[in-house]
């Protein structure tokens, strides 16, 4: 295997460090550009300030805030502080009259010194129904004054009632406000409610009210506001809304007119101050702004009139300022600043005719002194500009090359993920083998935690460069080390294709596949209408039933009756779930006596009832029937054995003397040779009826284990050896060569070594026999403690269309044409000796390919 070197163990942690190193440089580098683009630095822009875009941008802004201040200011020009101003004429945007015309006005200074202040909304305004249904609205002080004072009192709807002056002070805490939280459906501490108010009388006994509210607005447009001016003609808005027809009932649109007239001058006076913030002197910008139509001048330029706003404006695009002259036609547009575009224009075109108080009819000229000799937020900003511009683009140059090769580690790190230089396989770690579904949101959850963090920590406005890039730095080493983790996780996972293997999702499929299992389980179980599970099911019917029942008994009937049949059917079903319990219990017990081989054993039947009795009665009788036929098989097993014992012993008995005349007639050495061939092929048949005899009683006695085994200790590979050097000849004159591989570890084992001799030498001796004449013939000795295995490999001559466990059956032989001196029952017998002797025998057939394994265990 060629090893890498990305692959190592320790180049792989390099790379990861170098990686987050390389990601953490693009952060910073990344996040310093970000940080000086927001201080109006941009890349590929001029090198000087004031034509650069950032200047441009900040001129438009300057400009926008200038002329919405302009047009807020307006307001405070039309009036003089003791005109009127009517509410319905600045609201609709009409033309002030400086009259009241609608019924509710303001004296211009006050609306402008009431702005200023804080319009305190916790005002209670109450609503009084008159009897002509009309309403009345009133101060809840006003009218708690009048109750106390006894001009006005509550009607109740009875005499008793009456009596409790208590129930005054509630229902005045009620429309107080204070604590009407307290009781939402509408009563007080005391059990009273507003209902029980019959009406409101005052001290001549005539009905006043006959219904109180409190007004709630359904907003702060409306909302009811503490009266720090009086309007015109009146002491409050209240009286206006009572007494005008125009506004009566209206009190609503009253505050609402009233919070829209406070939030313009509110405006208008904070567009004054934005205006005093630019005035000459406190900035770098001079602006002109001059309505053509009404011939106004608005400029912070002084001495500016209309007469001479023309030569004003020659001076400045004469002068060696940056200027811009905006008029509604485009070609009259002059711009002393580069990279200035048509399509730049036109946006300021379109915001000075929006924004401004004239509309299309203007002429709009503002500059700024290149040398910003006042130091306003231009010049700041301008400080920051020719400070840090030439850094911008060697930074954004390390942005790119930190980003490209932190991208390579990444892609070499993929390569390398899971992979070492010892093996193909894929190594996953601990954190690899948790659940796909959960591994993922862990380390999204921390990542994105501590992202928040730190965005939330850099999100500060006044935090410095140096501050936002240790912030960045700490960002990428975050950002870096757990994108690598749960990046490196997913990889290392999809090459074991273990992604799906360890989700949660599939984990929940298989067990709704197994619940869906389990319910066509029961449904089939169900299906199958036996007697029993019938019984079963009817009982459980009854008993849900009866509960049902019981439960019915319960609702409409007394509790210790409901909880007697309760209890009665409940130990009911107990009585009967145990004794069932208990017969399954003596059933279970009596199958796990037979099955260890008590077949005498009888289950008793005396409190068995229904179904388990007549199990246990089958029981019973399959004990004894499987008693007899272990008792027959026995017999039967020793009647073989003994004949076969019996036969070959009455066969060896005339077969030895067969052999002893055959030998004793050739020592008479008949010169005949026609008599000589008779006695060789009778000699060599007896013989080989007399291995055939010797191994059936061997075969006999091994598959019964009537052998007694004289264990010892024995060196198995030495004893291979031998066995090896015995058919040594053998082998060659099939021309089979032996490729003989042997551990050098010396192997012990327990085993009788005459039986064990007679294993080896059916096996080797299989091999002479059957095996392709000019192949190879593997013998392997392996130690693999604590066995040691002896491997035997041919190819055969003859076709082996039959199974390995046909091959070690008795008179089962790889010649089919049974034309070699084979008795079918080497095999079987050193299969039967080798597991006698505690050891496992093996065949393996492929085609051709004969394989057999011996493994014993070693000292």
């Amino acid at each position: 295997m060629k090893k890498r070197w990305y692959k190592k163990s320790g180049l792989k942690g390099l790379m990861v460090c170098l990686t987050i190193v390389a990601l953490v440089v693009g952060c910073v580098c990344g996040g310093a550009s970000i940080w000086l683009m927001s201080k109006g630095i941009r890349p590929m822009d001029s090198r000087k300030y004031v034509d650069s875009e950032r200047f441009t941008e900040n001129m438009y802004e300057t400009s926008h805030t200038i002329l919405e201040a302009l047009g807020e200011t307006e307001i405070l020009n039309e009036s003089s502080k003791e005109d009127l101003v009517d509410l319905t004429e600045l609201k609709e945007g009409k033309s002030l009259s400086n009259k009241n015309t609608s019924g509710l006005a303001y004296k211009a200074g006050d609306l402008t010194e009431w702005s200023k202040g804080s319009w305190d909304r916790s005002v209670n305004v109450l609503i009084c129904r008159r009897p002509d249904s009309s309403d009345y609205y009133m101060y809840y002080n006003d009218f708690a004054d009048k109750i106390i004072s006894g001009e006005l009192k509550f009607v109740w709807g009875s005499d008793e009632e009456k009596l409790s002056q208590e129930y005054t002070k509630d229902i005045l805490s009620m429309l107080s406000g204070e604590e009407y939280a307290y009781y939402d459906d509408g009563y007080n501490y005391s059990g009273i409610r507003m209902d029980d108010v019959e009406y409101v009388e005052d001290a001549d006994g005539n009905v006043v009210y006959t219904n109180i509210w409190n007004y709630e607005p359904s907003g702060n447009n409306d909302a009811a506001l503490k009266e720090e001016y009086k309007p015109d003609g009146a002491d409050s808005i209240l009286d206006i809304v009572n007494n005008n027809k125009e506004w009566n009932g209206n009190l609503q649109k009253a505050y609402q007119y009233l919070y829209a007239a406070l939030v313009k001058y509110n405006n208008a006076v904070d567009s004054k101050d934005v205006l005093d913030a630019y005035a000459q002197g406190n900035t770098n910008y001079k602006y002109l702004y001059v309505d053509t139509k009404t011939k106004k001048v608005y400029s912070n330029i002084k001495s500016v009139t209309f007469s001479n706003y023309k030569k004003i404006m020659t001076d400045i695009v004469d002068s060696n300022e940056a200027f811009m002259v905006i008029e509604p036609k485009q070609q009259d547009c002059m711009v002393g600043m580069e990279n200035t575009l048509d399509q730049t224009l036109a946006y300021w075109q379109q915001m000075i005719e929006n924004s401004g108080p004239a509309g299309e009819n203007y002429i709009y000229c503002i500059s700024a002194d290149s040398a910003f000799p006042v130091l306003d937020y231009v010049a700041q900003e301008k400080t920051y500009y020719d400070k840090f511009e030439p850094w911008i683009m060697p930074l954004l140059i390390l942005t790119g090359v930190g980003f490209i090769l932190a991208l390579i580690g990444l892609v070499i790190l993929t390569i390398a993920a899971g992979k070492t230089n010892k093996d193909q396989e894929v190594h996953l770690n601990f954190f690899d083998r948790w659940y796909t579904e959960i591994a993922a949101l862990l380390v999204f959850g921390i990542w994105i935690y501590g992202v928040a963090i730190m965005m939330q920590m850099m999100d500060s406005g006044d935090m410095r460069m140096a501050g936002y890039l240790v912030g960045m730095g700490i960002l990428g080493i975050w950002s870096g080390a757990w994108f690598l983790m749960g990046w490196l996780s997913l990889v290392r996972r999809i090459k074991a294709r273990s992604i799906w293997r360890d989700s949660v999702l599939r984990h929940v499929l298989l067990f709704i596949r197994k619940i869906f299992s389990k319910f066509a389980d029961m449904i089939v179980f169900l299906s199958n209408n036996t007697v029993s599970r019938i019984k079963t099911i009817v009982a459980f019917g009854v008993f849900v039933f009866l509960l049902f029942m019981a439960t019915g008994l319960f609702v409409g009937a007394d509790i210790p009756f409901f909880l007697l049949v309760f209890v009665v059917t409940c130990w009911v079903a107990l009585y009967y779930l145990l004794k069932k319990a208990w017969g399954r219990e003596q059933i279970l017990d009596g199958l796990k006596k037979i099955t260890d081989g008590d077949l005498q054993y009888k289950i008793p039947t005396e409190k068995l009832f229904g179904e388990q009795k007549k199990i246990a009665d089958y029981i019973n009788h399959i004990g004894e029937g499987l008693d007899a036929a272990v008792e027959n098989s026995l017999k039967n097993e020793r009647m073989k054995t003994e004949l076969i014992t019996n036969v070959s012993h009455d066969i060896k008995t005339p077969l030895t003397s067969i052999i002893n005349y055959v030998d004793l007639l050739k020592r008479e050495n008949p010169e005949d040779p026609k008599i000589r061939g008779y006695l060789e092929v009778l000699e060599n048949k007896a013989q080989r009826l007399k291995v055939l005899t010797e191994d059936v009683v061997e075969a006999s006695k091994a598959s019964t284990g009537n052998i007694a085994l004289e264990m010892t200790d024995l060196n198995f590979i030495e004893l291979v050896h031998q066995v090896i050097g015995e058919f040594e000849e053998k082998f060659e004159e099939r021309n089979l060569t032996m490729v003989v591989h042997f551990d050098e570890e010396e192997a012990i084992i327990c085993a009788d070594g005459r039986r064990l001799w007679r294993v080896l030498e059916n096996v080797f001796g299989n091999v002479s026999k059957y095996a392709m004449e000019n192949t190879r013939v593997y013998v392997d000795v392996k130690v693999d403690r604590p066995n040691v295995q002896l491997s035997l490999k041919n190819i055969s001559a003859q076709p082996l269309n039959i199974s390995a466990d046909e091959l070690t059956e008795r008179f089962i032989r790889g010649d089919v044409s049974r034309n070699t001196e084979g008795s079918g029952l080497g095999l079987s017998i050193a299969k039967d000796l080798v597991q006698l002797q505690g050891g496992e025998f093996r065949l393996y057939l492929d085609g051709d390919l004969f394989k057999v394994t011996i493994e014993f265990k070693m000292k």
